[in-house]
């Protein structure tokens, strides 16, 4: 059995915005599990109507337009405002292929927002979460309202609770074994317990990469039923949590850009 560590969340973290001071605190309808160290796919065996989007089909570069997620003859959604990587120490599921990311340096358009409009309203969203920093801003909405936000700072809190929390840092993959050990790689499931959502908004505040790939949408059979916790995050938290993420955010942007020049040059 794959270990899990699941959170409700009832005030789902801070935003990375001044927004964070007024945001009301929301009804827990959000369960986060993190997958094994290592797992780069979610279980399309607990999904019904499963789609994935490798992005290994796109062309690479940034892309304003976007570009329409079709598996088949299925429209699963369109995506807007892109930029695609090919797989290096920070991203691409399996070290092959590309990924999927949201970089204003690299993107050379201040993209700092991508968005993923869904055909239909699901209630399951899981991805490949690599090369974590505290820029990286998850959100999900229902008809425009926004119903659960996720930081890579959560992550971290949550990978930080597992006894084999260094199993997640660095590239697991063999053509980059090792590099970027100083940021998370885990998969990540998404369940709206009761709801559903129909967007996704990826966003990066700063000039850091947020780096993803296998994207996974579909219905969930059962929510993972081992090493539940709840962890209500108090309203008032959320000013602090937004001096204290900044702070972190500010010394990972600035050892991420020397890092992706460095790379960049090497390349």
């Amino acid at each position: 059995m794959k270990s899990f560590l699941i959170k409700s969340a009832i005030a789902s973290s801070v935003v990375l915005s001044l927004a964070a001071f007024t945001r009301p605190v929301m009804a827990a309808s959000f369960e986060v599990s993190i997958e094994n160290a290592g797992v780069q796919n979610a279980q399309l065996s607990n999904l019904v109507d499963a789609h994935v989007d490798t992005f290994d089909a796109q062309a690479q570069g940034s892309n304003k337009t976007g570009f329409a997620w079709n598996d088949g003859t299925t429209n699963v959604g369109t995506y807007s405002n892109t930029l695609i990587e090919n797989a290096d120490q920070y991203g691409g599921a399996g070290g092959t292929g590309e990924y999927f990311d949201v970089d204003t340096n690299r993107s050379g358009n201040g993209q700092t927002v991508s968005t993923l409009k869904l055909t239909t309203p699901q209630d399951y969203f899981g991805l490949w979460w690599s090369a974590g920093d505290s820029s990286n801003v998850l959100t999900f909405l229902s008809q425009g309202k926004v119903v659960e936000t996720m930081t890579t700072a959560d992550v971290v809190n949550y990978i930080g609770k597992l006894s084999n929390k260094a199993s997640y840092y660095s590239n697991p993959n063999s053509t980059f074994q090792g590099q970027d050990s100083g940021e998370p790689f885990a998969f990540i499931n998404f369940y709206d317990v009761g709801g559903t959502f129909d967007t996704v908004q990826f966003s990066n505040v700063g000039g850091s990469g947020f780096e993803s790939d296998n994207h996974t949408v579909g219905t969930y059979k059962s929510l993972p039923g081992s090493n539940v916790v709840t962890a209500a995050v108090p309203e008032s938290s959320s000013v602090l949590g937004v001096f204290a993420i900044g702070f972190v955010g500010a010394t990972s942007v600035l050892t991420r850009r020397f890092k992706k020049k460095s790379a960049l040059q090497l390349s």
